[in-house]
């Protein structure tokens, strides 16, 4: 086999994770061209087979139109190379029989990127390249996947005792559930029912990471109350046992009704709580508030508050892709 061949790098030198650009196969009549969009620094593997027949005549790459970069003559069973491609452009393979007779030629080309742009580049040639023989490179945004994260929030309020009747038993806690929530989890907790509560769920949770009932999940919890938020089949604490309280999930407009004594509608409303455990899928944006109110007539309660909210944010990469260069 006689041939000629530049810019040629040994298969050992390539570490990164090979790319599929094509898998064909044809049947072999005369000149056969395929175009692709290459980036600059991409390491390629070439792989030729004759499944029937004998000998290509040549087999070559070239930057288009007829820059050479790679070319091998009388080919008769199988070529096997890597290549780096100098620059970024359009390149052609080329093959073209030689003889008479049937022949199945089949070929792979796979290529290592440079880097993460170049790794998300469009190979593909969508324009009529013999109308417009000149490109310009061109960047554009895509969808990568979904990052999941758990927000957590915290606080507490004091509710007054009404001390017969003479005191504001009302208190409100202001949160914001963050962008792209898709699910959320709360805990309504009274005085030292907060302490609590908390111990016996990190135990219970506890129980269940020794199971191994975390591994299916995308993020690895940190509390109880983020692995109910998350999907996890866990029981937790809810009691109506010690001090209890009163309380709705409110809006702004319907915040201030509460406020002023006044009817307002609420989505999520319990009474007689001491530890209250929820999950919630709606609402999933905006600011919200728990309004609590104390049915004690004497004692001041501690309304403890912890949230774990659920976030999917899109994960948005650059992709590189050739255009023609219009007059």
């Amino acid at each position: 086999m006689r041939f000629l061949l530049l810019l040629l790098l040994p298969v050992s030198l390539f570490s990164q994770e090979k790319i599929l650009v094509a898998d064909q196969t044809f049947k072999v009549s005369g000149t056969h061209e395929y175009l692709y969009a290459l980036a600059g620094g991409d390491k390629i593997d070439f792989h030729v087979s004759l499944l029937g027949g004998r000998e290509l005549k040549v087999v070559e790459l070239v930057r288009f139109p007829d820059e050479p970069i790679y070319r091998t003559y009388e080919l008769d069973t199988i070529l096997d190379v890597s290549i780096k491609i100098p620059t970024t452009g359009v390149y052609m393979l080329r093959f073209q029989e030689k003889g008479m007779g049937k022949k199945v030629c089949r070929f792979t080309l796979h290529r290592g990127p440079e880097s993460s742009v170049t790794e998300r580049m469009d190979t593909r040639v969508s324009w009529d390249i013999a109308t417009y023989p000149l490109w310009e490179v061109k960047y554009r945004d895509i969808p990568m996947g979904i990052r999941t994260e758990v927000v957590s929030m915290s606080g507490s309020v004091s509710v007054s005792g009404s001390k017969l009747w003479t005191g504001d038993i009302k208190n409100t806690y202001q949160f914001d559930l963050p962008p792209h929530t898709v699910r959320w989890a709360y805990r309504i907790s009274v005085g030292q029912e907060a302490h609590k509560a908390r111990q016996r769920d990190a135990e219970i949770l506890s129980r269940e990471l020794k199971k191994g009932a975390a591994k299916v999940m995308k993020v690895q919890p940190q509390t109880a109350l983020a692995a109910l938020a998350l999907g996890m089949a866990i029981d937790l604490t809810k009691s109506t046992a010690g001090e209890d309280v009163e309380y709705a999930l409110l809006n702004a407009p319907n915040k201030a009704l509460f406020n002023k004594g006044e009817p307002y509608k609420a989505p999520i409303w319990q009474e007689g709580v001491s530890v209250d455990v929820q999950k919630r899928y709606a609402p999933l944006e905006g600011t919200w508030y728990f309004a609590f109110k104390n049915n004690n007539w004497v004692d001041d309660i501690d309304v403890h508050i912890d949230i774990e909210a659920v976030t999917e944010v899109p994960v948005v990469g650059q992709e590189m892709f050739l255009v023609p260069r219009r007059p």
